[in-house]
């Protein structure tokens, strides 16, 4: 019975704070006398703490690398088998000649390209 009791006691207090709170503000539009809009910034607080975060991520994300590049290691050294890194490939054309010149033609002067296609152009 004192569970339902605090609760309702909770509720009915939840009730008069959110009476009492107002909404919506009621000093919305109202600036000092000389004051601008344009005027109202974080100022030199709110550049600090954002640029604190900024270091700290940059911080965290090169400690982050350099954990991951000591567990690759690590794990190379003990001989477990680590997933080599994705990147780009690129393929390098060494004959440089057009696709019509690199294949042979046939006695009807059609090309004899190879069953793969012409290749890389």
């Amino acid at each position: 019975m004192s569970g339902t009791m605090s609760a309702a006691v909770v509720v009915g207090r939840w009730a008069e704070i959110q009476a009492a709170a107002p909404s919506p503000d009621p000093t919305e539009g109202v600036l000092r006398p000389g004051l601008e809009e344009i005027d109202i910034t974080p100022g030199l607080t709110g550049f600090l703490v954002t640029f604190a975060v900024a270091v700290a991520c940059v911080l965290l994300f090169l400690s982050l690398t350099r954990h991951l590049r000591k567990a690759r290691r690590n794990a190379e050294e003990q001989g477990l088998d680590v997933e080599k890194r994705k990147g780009i490939e690129i393929q390098r054309d060494i004959d440089h000649r057009p696709p019509a010149d690199r294949y042979p033609r046939d006695s009807h002067g059609y090309m004899d390209i190879p069953p793969g296609g012409p290749g890389p152009v």
